[in-house]
């Protein structure tokens, strides 16, 4: 059996829902499809996710869910093109749940409740309500028991849809997972069913090596692992809901990345292991924004707990450093440079408590990184990095390999960051 999931771009509008109906219709193991709330249609078109985020905040305001006539004619719409009834009474219900004052959770998640129902019309199958069968803790995890409700749900040979993004609380209140969290909700079903596979349909024929607004025409990814996927969203890749990945791995359920304009296109595998003997390298990602605070003291090692205490300070004044670096005798630590609020605070309580010789908070930098589980085999990775920034007359202020065997991390200054992705892509883009 596989699991299906469609993208907001894969059900914008009429004719987008019809390539869906023809690329369910064409596997008779596509039997369980989550989907998301309709997207933009254009660019200066509207997700309907952040209309319905505007109703609740247009009633928190007095001002009633003004914003909901616009989905309503934009569901209405999709009904009358695909030539079915359209679900006014349902509108009607939602409507009358915002301006009741439901609550966010509720008003955004339905956007995905509203389209499952016209999806499971259009393509004659079974609705499943996720609020029944997805339990969740008041923190967002998913309860065990999730998985066998949901699996109880699937019986026969029929078709079901279920609208992703959400589920219920102990109190069966409506719960939503983060932005894009219809992807967490397709792997939840590929487990609970335990699916052949995976499929996540967007509008990219898989994952890209780069970021295509930052460089020129960089590749698919064929293949690649859990763990490579989830090192590339660390360092800025949106790549794949990270969430999402994390009920499948243990499964082994390999996730597939496909594209519902071009679904003769292969896509991207994600899988638990891969061969790197020809491509070791599946992506260079990066991040701007991240300070580094760095301290230097002489015989370092005679001080125990220096380390956790230089890290205590830091947490306790809202910094929450991503990567780390150290030396013989000083330590550097990687935060975004937006939780520097109160840095002379920190750096005064540093010094006093923990007595450095040297305290730096430096300028602004950007990470880069180059991910792979083939890195540890691949001579001279870190060298080409190198020369490719020497070229561009680029100063590496900070590198981390190891932390992560599968990563090269390096800092560059902010200014210098597009050279520097653009030049290591350069090098790596098609190997």
């Amino acid at each position: 059996m596989i699991v299906s999931k469609f993208g907001g771009s894969s059900v914008a509008d009429a004719t987008q829902i019809r390539k869906v109906k023809k690329i369910i219709e064409s596997n008779s193991q596509r039997r369980l499809i989550v989907v998301s709330a309709p997207g933009k249609r254009n660019s200066s078109d509207e997700k309907i996710t952040d209309l319905l985020y505007r109703c609740d905040d247009e009633v928190k305001r007095g001002l009633g869910a003004k914003s909901f006539k616009i989905i309503r004619e934009r569901y209405n719409e999709i009904c009358n093109d695909l030539g079915i009834d359209d679900i006014s009474a349902i509108l009607d219900e939602v409507e009358s749940g915002i301006e009741g004052g439901k609550g966010p959770d509720y008003a955004a998640s339905r956007g995905e409740y509203l389209f499952a129902r016209i999806l499971a019309v259009f393509v004659e199958a079974e609705f499943i309500d996720t609020a029944d069968v997805i339990k969740l803790t008041d923190d967002g995890r998913v309860i065990e028991a999730s998985y066998e409700a949901l699996n109880n749900m699937i019986q026969g040979e029929g078709r079901y849809i279920i609208p992703g993004f959400y589920g219920s609380n102990s109190k069966g209140d409506i719960k939503t997972f983060s932005r894009g969290g219809s992807d967490i909700t397709g792997a939840i079903a590929a487990r609970a069913i335990n699916a052949d596979l995976y499929e996540n349909w967007t509008d990219v024929s898989g994952l890209l090596m780069s970021d295509p607004r930052l460089v020129d025409n960089p590749g698919v990814v064929k293949e690649l692992t859990y763990k490579e996927i989830r090192e590339l969203a660390s360092i800025g890749a949106n790549v794949f809901h990270e969430e999402a990945i994390t009920p499948v791995k243990d499964y082994n359920i390999p996730i597939n990345i496909r594209n519902t304009n071009k679904p003769d296109a292969d896509g991207t595998m994600i899988v638990t292991s891969r061969d790197t003997s020809h491509f070791p390298i599946v992506g260079i990602s990066g991040k701007t924004g991240y300070r580094n605070i760095f301290v230097e003291k002489l015989m370092l090692k005679r001080y125990p707990g220096f380390r956790e205490k230089f890290l205590s300070i830091l947490n306790r004044n809202n910094i929450f450093p991503e990567f780390e670096s150290t030396g013989f005798d000083s330590i550097s630590f990687l935060a975004p440079e937006g939780q520097f609020d109160m840095v002379e605070s920190v750096i005064d309580e540093i010094q006093k408590k923990l007595n450095p010789e040297i305290i730096e908070l430096r300028p602004s930098l950007a990470l880069i990184g180059v991910v792979g589980s083939g890195l540890p085999e691949q001579i001279g990775v870190a060298a080409d990095v190198f020369t490719a920034l020497k070229s561009r007359k680029i100063n590496v202020r900070f590198i981390n390999f190891g932390g992560s065997d599968i990563t090269l991390l390096v800092g560059v200054d902010s200014d210098c960051y597009l050279d520097s992705l653009r030049a290591i892509h350069n090098i790596f883009g098609d190997k």
